[in-house]
């Protein structure tokens, strides 16, 4: 018993933020949910203050998709949150048990958690960890979602950990780096979330839906593909901005049970008095149908349809993905061959976590006019753009593209200063790129440049 209130009945589930248990409310007489934090968080009075910061916004919160917080309390050095208990299961345990979901339903649980996102962003509050196992599905089909707090809470106390605690492998890549939350983070998790509805998987650095499911349309894996895309600048920008993509790529409409009923039969005198008509213009209409979708009939003229004029050939549907180089190796041709390679594939591993890292230039200067990465993406692609990751900003490169890669120092670009986050715009075709560095920067054992992650952006016709 907690507080002298809540009896622990049954364990839920785990999770590295904690345990999960139903229990009975004694006071009130009503089951309850109750969240006992992990000791390795409850012990940390920073992260323990974020949590009380955390949920007396989320107390404030009466949106219909939320599971609602009922108290918080401290007992002999445990912490814990106490929620309304939700009937039902979880959208993971109702994947594992059922498999993917339809494209329809899917549509319609992904647009439900948005909404609900959406009314927790307009009152500040932030989820930070949202998984399947976070959305509770009622018997009757509604969702909710739980366990708000725990990951603003993390994020704002713990943040060097944050991908240990809060599953790293569905948070969006800017949550790795530390850089300060925002709503597009809860924008990819949705996502990730959506995927993982269709596929039964996790993206795992992956925003094609259609890859491994071709029955969900092009328009739904577009939008599924932007709300995961790394760069959180390309994604959308708000919940609603999602949710209102999300019901216009899905090709069924949830309707109001009364409009999905068929309407009641005619009396069979009707198709007696009405069906010869009736019958020519089915006819007639099929004829026209079947001319315009050949080609042969357009709409227009005075009848209404007229022989089809010739048109255009229509223009190709161009998309742009960002892809991972399939190998990066190190060119030194202005030094003493002795440049770290080993570690060059860290940039392009899909893990923010590791990084390529420059030998140690302890006066901070490289002496040498350069030192490149060369990415290889197997063929010539047209390339929009290249995007870079760093934990050390401040050094200097340029970018050179092309399908021979010892010209490629001959063919630089402009300079670019690295930030965090680097987005360098890009119009040229080539199978190599390279991202050519010019100076290094003080890090925590000398002067270096690193890059933890390097992506290009292509476009395929």
């Amino acid at each position: 018993m907690l507080a002298d209130r809540y009896v622990l009945d049954e364990e839920l589930g785990r999770s590295p933020t904690g345990i999960v248990w139903r229990a009975t409310d004694t006071l009130l007489h009503r089951t309850v949910t109750v969240k006992v934090v992990h000791p390795r968080l409850a012990d940390d009075p920073a992260f323990v203050a974020a949590l009380e910061t955390q949920t007396r916004r989320v107390a404030g919160l009466a949106t219909p998709g939320i599971a609602r917080l009922l108290d918080m309390g401290q007992q002999e050095g445990l912490t814990f949150l106490v929620r309304e208990h939700l009937p039902g299961m979880s959208l993971r345990a109702r994947v594992a048990a059922d498999g993917p979901l339809g494209v329809g339903e899917t549509a319609r649980i992904g647009s439900s958690v948005l909404d609900a996102i959406a009314d927790m962003h307009d009152h500040g509050v932030l989820h930070l960890g949202l998984g399947s196992d976070d959305v509770i599905q009622a018997p009757n089909g509604e969702v909710r979602i739980t366990d708000l707090g725990i990951g603003a809470a993390v994020a704002a106390s713990r943040a060097p950990e944050a991908p240990e605690l809060l599953h790293g492998d569905r948070l969006a890549p800017e949550r790795a780096w530390g850089l300060p939350a925002d709503r597009r983070e809860d924008v990819h998790a949705a996502g990730a979330l959506v995927f993982e509805l269709l596929t039964g998987e996790r993206p795992n650095g992956r925003t094609s839906v259609r890859a491994l499911r071709g029955d969900v349309p092009r328009s739904m894996d577009r939008t599924i593909a932007r709300a995961l895309d790394p760069d959180p600048e390309r994604r959308f920008a708000s919940a609603r901005a999602f949710a209102e993509a999300l019901t216009r790529a899905a090709p069924e409409r949830i309707v109001a049970d009364d409009d999905a009923q068929a309407a009641p039969r005619r009396r069979g005198w009707v198709l007696t008095w009405l069906g010869v008509p009736a019958l020519i213009v089915l006819v007639t209409g099929a004829v026209i149908g079947a001319g315009v979708w050949l080609g042969r009939l357009e709409v227009g003229g005075p009848l209404g349809v007229r022989p089809a004029r010739e048109s255009p050939s229509p223009i190709p549907e161009v998309t742009v993905s960002s892809v991972t180089p399939a190998s990066v190796v190190v060119a030194d041709p202005f030094g003493d061959g002795e440049e770290l390679s080993s570690n060059a594939p860290l940039a392009a591993d899909g893990n923010p976590q590791t990084a390529w890292r420059s030998e140690n230039y302890f006066d901070g200067e490289l002496g040498k006019p350069g030192v490149g990465l060369v990415l290889d993406l197997t063929q010539t692609k047209t390339i929009e753009g290249l995007r870079l990751w760093t934990p050390h900003p401040g050094f200097t490169f340029r970018v050179a593209i092309g399908d021979d890669p010892a010209g490629l120092p001959d063919d630089l670009g402009a300079p670019v200063v690295a930030g965090a986050l680097t987005r360098v715009p890009l119009e040229a075709a080539g199978r190599y790129v390279m991202v050519w560095i010019t100076s290094v920067v003080p890090v925590d054992d000398g002067n270096r440049a690193e890059i933890s992650e390097v992506r290009v952006v292509v476009s395929d016709a």
